[in-house]
């Protein structure tokens, strides 16, 4: 008994110190973000546009997120699509590429792979920041390659706490992509039963995204790098706020701001859900005020753990009052649709472990196309999915996980 109590706590001491550690490198990363911001400000292209939304003021008093207005937004529903437009963007490059990522399938990856090997032989500055792995064999041939490889974080354990999970791909400044690229092999052998919905952004937007995975590239490398100024491309009507978080600025805020706008209907389609009280509290306050809320979750996650907890939560909703469908594959993206006007979509998670400690990112998308293609995307969801009836009966297990989660 003395030796597990002496091994108990030193594991306890560890996993303490290495949080403290994290903690203390994202404060540094946020101070590095000030500087870099402030050293560049004179190189943007600012995009910043009056609006007497209260909305859209909010974000950018929390956030500084500019609100731009002429983009064009591209929703891409298959990964093969997605995987082929991408191969198709990548080809174009001329200047620069920056992939943040959090882990890449290494077969999938391939063709992905070897373009960015061309590509940098060709003189394009490739940068590629990964969080969580990369196998070591892609590793040395990317760098041998002449591509810039950086690890977000040294600290490896702790799972994903204080976890970069963007994933994003910016190209030339002109287009990027949003949405959960890094595959597990698991989902790929089952692409039937899983919905994608990756973003292809092209217009001012572009610039706020560059930005951010510039900062974050300084991080990874610990250099501060040139940003070079860019003619902005102008293209469509699209209004799009980028918002992203910091270790002192989480998504849950916005998140929140959305819900209490809401005056007829809340659509949320999510990989898990998991949410804090005060996300919890609104959405029971929305179903009382007669708003209709509908919740789509998965029937296939990661872990056992986040899958009953989010049943759990799931179940609470329905009691509540909400329509609730348990999707009969895997959901690969989160999108809230706010009075059939606006969608946030993007790598944030209603998770209260991660919603507040991990980095992310969220788009506010307001255009009838994209909001409608969302809400298609959730009707043709539920044609395969399980309505939950009976929400008063929860399972042990569903209990049980809820409360260790």
């Amino acid at each position: 008994f003395f030796f597990l109590s002496v091994v108990g706590f030193t594991v306890y001491g560890v996993s303490k110190l290495i949080l403290y550690k994290k903690r203390k490198s994202l404060d540094k990363k946020q101070w590095e973000d000030e500087v870099y911001i402030n050293l560049i400000s004179n190189n943007l292209v600012k995009t910043r546009v009056n609006t007497n939304e209260d909305f859209y003021n909010f974000n950018f008093r929390a956030y500084k997120s500019s609100l731009t207005y002429h983009n064009k937004c591209e929703i891409i529903n298959s990964y093969v699509e997605f995987k082929s437009e991408l191969c198709a963007s990548l080809n174009k490059a001329e200047k620069l590429i920056i992939f943040e990522i959090v882990k890449v399938n290494k077969l999938d990856f391939e063709p992905i792979k070897q373009i960015l090997i061309n590509k940098a032989k060709a003189g394009v500055v490739v940068k590629f920041v990964y969080d969580s792995f990369i196998s070591p064999k892609l590793k040395i041939e990317l760098k041998r390659a002449g591509v810039k490889v950086y690890k977000f974080s040294k600290y490896k354990t702790l799972g994903r706490i204080y976890e970069n999970t963007r994933n994003l791909i910016s190209i030339d400044n002109k287009v990027a992509y949003l949405g959960d690229i890094g595959i597990l092999s698991k989902q790929l052998k089952q692409e039937l039963d899983t919905m994608d919905a990756f973003i292809k952004f092209e217009g001012e937007v572009v610039q706020d995204i560059d930005v951010l995975m510039q900062q974050d590239v300084l991080f990874a490398s610990g250099k501060f790098l040139d940003f070079e100024k860019h003619d902005l491309v102008t293209t469509g009507n699209t209004k799009i706020q980028f918002v992203s978080n910091s270790i002192n600025e989480d998504l849950e805020l916005l998140i929140v701001k959305a819900i209490t706008m809401a005056k007829k209907s809340i659509s949320l389609q999510l990989n898990e859900f998991i949410p804090t009280e005060s996300i919890m509290s609104l959405l029971r306050f929305a179903i009382n005020s007669h708003i209709e809320v509908k919740l789509m979750v998965p029937l296939k996650t990661a872990t056992p753990a986040t899958y009953y907890a989010t049943r759990a939560y799931a179940k609470e909703l329905a009691l509540a009052g909400a329509k609730v469908y348990l999707y009969d594959g895997f959901i690969r993206f989160n999108a809230i649709v706010i009075d059939e006007r606006i969608v946030l979509v993007g790598s944030y998670s209603i998770n209260r472990q991660h919603i507040n400690t991990s980095l992310q990112n969220l788009a506010v998308i307001e255009d009838f196309a994209v909001v409608s293609e969302f809400l298609r995307l959730f009707d043709m969801g539920v044609d395969n999915s399980y309505k939950i009836n009976d929400a008063r009966y929860m399972l042990l297990r569903e209990r049980f996980f809820k409360n260790f989660v």
